[in-house]
């Protein structure tokens, strides 16, 4: 059953990333209108999987609200990300984000930083370098899409922050409720600035991508679902690098097989390299 529910994690994140780049090259300017009806079927998920059960304390929705701006922050910027650069290398640079949650628990948890730990940013760090070396290469390292990468790292980074100071606040209760909240926000914050910024093709963009965005936010609720599952079946230490390395490595492969990516020979040093920071920081 573990081994089902890590599976299925993995192929959730890489369906997620598919799913977005489809819609980038189906549709020119619809990086809101995707995360809204996205973010929609996200919420979905955990409205039906919780049966009507709710229980609620106040408490929770200020947690709610915070995660929800990094969560809009994390989604729009990884979308724009795809649509100007690397599929593999924009799915890399959003897990380097897990550096977040470990600062936060190094410095406001007190938690102690063991050699795995030290290693993994020293890789990080080294990948990084390696990972901006283009070389030949067909996508170019932008200053464009750099922007867009660094607000799905530092988004993605505060979620993963957030939902581990609220579940260390309320000792491991209202997770399905958090989640709700939140995604209840989330959907609200991108679907105004649609109708702003995106409001000439809104309609079009709604009717063409409803598939994708659809199967996105399914696949995006139904990861975080099963993580909650598998967290009290599974040790952190084996399920979270599992979970971050086999999403990048499914990735890859289809940002190479299926789009037809190429990296520079460095940057695919630093692709390994980063993988393997990312599966020591998680231990």
């Amino acid at each position: 059953m573990e081994a089902l529910l890590l599976f299925s994690i993995v192929f959730g994140l890489g369906i997620q990333n598919v799913m977005k780049k489809m819609f980038t090259l189906k549709v020119s300017n619809g990086a809101f209108t995707f995360t809204a009806g996205s973010v929609f079927f996200a919420l979905l998920v955990f409205v039906i999987t919780g049966l009507g059960k709710f229980s609620f304390t106040p408490s929770v929705i200020w947690y709610s609200i915070a995660f929800s701006v990094a969560y809009s922050l994390a989604s729009v910027g990884a979308f724009l990300a795809i649509s100007t650069g690397s599929l593999s290398l924009t799915s890399l640079i959003t897990q380097y984000s897990l550096i977040i949650p470990t600062f936060y628990g190094l410095f406001v948890l007190d938690e102690k930083a063991g050699l795995p730990l030290i290693i993994g940013l020293v890789l990080l760090c080294i990948s990084l370098v390696f990972v901006n070396i283009e070389g030949k290469t067909e996508k170019k390292i932008t200053l464009k899409w750099m922007i867009f990468a660094l607000i799905a790292f530092v988004g993605n980074g505060m979620c993963s922050t957030i939902q581990k100071a609220q579940q260390i606040r309320f000792d491991g209760m209202y997770k399905n409720e958090f989640m709700i909240i939140a995604l209840a926000i989330s959907v609200l914050t991108p679907a105004v600035f649609a109708i702003v910024l995106e409001r000439k093709q809104i309609v079009a963009s709604l009717k063409k991508g409803f598939p994708l965005y659809a199967v996105c936010g399914i696949a995006n609720g139904l990861v975080n679902l099963f993580v909650l599952i598998l967290s009290g079946k599974m040790s952190a230490s084996v399920m979270f690098p599992v979970i971050s390395a086999g999403g990048i490595v499914l990735t890859a492969l289809i940002s190479i097989f299926v789009y037809k990516e190429k990296l520079s020979p460095q940057q695919k040093i630093g692709f390994v390299l980063g993988t393997a920071a990312i599966v020591l920081l998680n231990i």
